[in-house]
């Protein structure tokens, strides 16, 4: 794009792209079937889970993707817990304190935590924990733009860790409480980052650990039995009830659908969206319908290409989406966006007025832009076509129908579209080098700071709004500033909403799920499956 820093900022949205790993929603999903925590919890068993989009790399810190993110969650625990409503709860730190202008954050540590091969976690292993992150640099982009500009970390005692940073953020407590932040044990915070990458090299100190490493095929999860210290919402506060979390990294949707009806699976992310809407009126499936809340769901825009420079075309591509037509396709449960937020994100506000269509206004910015259709029916300019390519990985593939009927509307103004999946190296490197026009965009964020990982270094004006949202502590404040965000980036067209999408989550009524986090991840230590 325009700018090395747009480009870092895109690229990091690579393993976001989840449609999305990351969120304030109610802990049933508004599910059809009956609750997923009544009766008496069951040990034991074995929950059979498929995660799309499957990598051999088991590194919390680079799985951003929500349905990757699932079963991982249970390897890793965080400083605190996040919960649905939007409060903040102790886990691996039992107290924290936060001076008048975020950029000091101390945490209190439990004293009785281990790490599964027996180390124990204190204010060292923590303060490694985030060094390796800041080490790994680029590799854990994510990662290091949720820490921010950290100073240093501090360790007083053995009990205590202190965050210092150099410019405010308020975003970190939230940032904190996630997985990608989630702690892991200094054996494995001391390997390199290729090695972290391997199977079976993440040791962390949740209520499962990584038994068995089937490549791209999955893997298996087992649980600890000396677990208990779990975060204070979960019912149960010792040992996970499951035995086992067996992982199938299977790709094709309709297969894995085929298999959770059939009770092969117990649990799956992704799905078609014809299978989505039977999920939502099966009485032994449950799919959990709110939006998650970060980001909405659509294109971001690279402004750095040919045509995509211009606000007035920009603006011609949102107005040309019927985005009724759009959802009409997607499922029965998709809602429209109405944000550059996820409306279940708590910093949301309706702008729904900026989300409009009016194709023949459409027609008009480009015709006064100087756009004129060719022979081909595709609008040129100074020898341009306005031609454009969308990228994305293959966890997008679901939504690819969706895809299509915009590509057919901006055909109707004389704008081609061609699009496809791509590896996660292949899209990571199209990003950096920015061949490409849009990315296939969300966010899974329950913060205001979550647009800054999409668009931030785009903007001068919005760059600002951005350190105003990290400097600003105040709650009402800071929804205000988003606000101003969302606003500026639909205005100027940075981003083409679509829809907010409903995390695909779906699972067998002898699944139980009692406890979610704000990102809308379950708690695994809580699950338990009622099945013989």
């Amino acid at each position: 794009m325009k700018r090395r820093t747009r480009r870092a900022a895109i690229a990091t949205l690579a393993s976001l792209l989840t449609a999305t790993v990351a969120l304030a929603g109610c802990a049933d999903g508004g599910a059809r079937s009956r609750a997923s925590d009544d009766g008496t919890p069951v040990r034991g068993g074995t929950l059979v889970y498929r995660a799309a989009g499957g990598t051999k790399s088991n590194d919390p810190a680079t799985t951003t993707g929500y349905g990757l993110a699932v079963p991982l969650r249970g390897v890793v625990d965080s400083l605190v817990f996040h919960t649905a409503d939007g409060d903040f709860a102790p886990w691996l730190a039992t107290k924290w304190k936060v001076n008048a202008n975020a950029t000091r954050y101390e945490f209190t540590l439990r004293r009785d935590v281990t790490f599964s091969n027996g180390e124990k976690l204190d204010a060292a292993a923590v303060k490694l924990s985030y060094q390796a992150l800041r080490k790994g640099g680029a590799k854990y982009a994510v990662a290091n733009q949720w820490i921010g500009d950290l100073k240093r970390i501090r360790t007083p005692d053995d009990h205590t860790v202190v965050f210092e940073f150099n410019r405010p953020n308020s975003g970190f407590l939230q940032a904190a409480s996630s997985m990608v932040l989630g702690i892991v044990a200094p054996e494995t915070a001391r390997l390199p980052f290729e090695r972290r990458q391997n199977g079976r090299s993440i040791i962390g100190s949740g209520p499962f650990v990584i038994s068995e490493s089937r490549g791209d095929e999955g893997y298996t999860l087992t649980k600890r039995e000396d677990y208990h210290w779990p975060p204070a919402p979960a019912r149960n506060q010792g040992p996970a009830y499951l035995d086992k979390i067996e992982v199938r990294h299977i790709q094709d949707n309709s297969i894995a659908a085929a298999e959770l009806r059939s009770g092969g699976l117990d649990l799956l992310h992704n799905t078609e969206p014809a299978d989505k809407t039977a999920f939502a009126s099966s009485d032994e499936i449950t799919i959990r319908r709110e939006p998650l809340p970060g980001a909405a769901l659509g294109f971001a825009v690279n402004t750095g290409q040919p045509g995509l420079d211009e606000r007035a075309v920009r603006r011609a591509l949102s107005l040309a989406i019927d985005r009724k037509a759009v959802l009409a396709r997607a499922s029965a449960i998709d809602k429209p966006a109405t944000s550059a937020y996820a409306a279940s994100n708590p910093f949301h506000t309706d702008l729904s007025d900026k989300i409009v269509t009016d194709v023949a206004e459409a027609r008009r910015l480009l015709d006064a832009a100087g756009w004129r259709p060719g022979p081909d029916g595709v609008r040129t300019k100074n020898g341009t076509r306005l031609s454009f390519t969308l990228v994305y990985s293959p966890s997008t593939i679901s939504h690819e129908p969706n895809i299509a009927v915009v590509q057919s509307q901006w055909r109707a103004i004389g704008v081609e579209l061609t699009f496809g999946s791509l590896t996660q190296a292949e899209l990571n490197q199209r990003l950096q080098s920015g061949d490409y026009s849009f990315a296939w965009a969300s966010g899974t964020r329950p913060d205001a700071d979550v647009l800054r990982s999409i668009y931030g270094g785009l903007d001068p004006e919005l760059d600002k709004v951005f350190a105003g949202i990290l400097a600003e502590p105040d709650v009402a404040k800071r929804k205000k500033l988003a606000v101003k965000a969302a606003s500026i980036i639909l205005d100027e067209a940075y981003f083409i909403p679509l829809y907010d999408f409903i995390q695909p989550l779906a699972y067998r009524t002898t699944t139980h799920l009692p406890l979610f986090e704000a990102t809308h991840l379950p708690w695994l230590g809580d699950a338990w499956v009622s099945k013989q």
